[in-house]
């Protein structure tokens, strides 16, 4: 018993983080864009 919450403990940690790093990549991106397209707004 005390295995099986550990593996799933393991496998909740490794999803979290999974997504945690998948939106904190779509964001940082989002936010590139976002500043290239205003400097280059500004710029032009």
């Amino acid at each position: 018993m005390a295995v099986e919450l550990f593996v799933l403990g393991c496998t909740g940690v490794v999803m979290f983080l999974h997504g945690a790093n998948f939106f904190f990549h779509a964001l940082s991106q989002h936010l590139a864009v976002r500043s290239l397209s205003f400097l280059g707004f500004a710029g032009w």
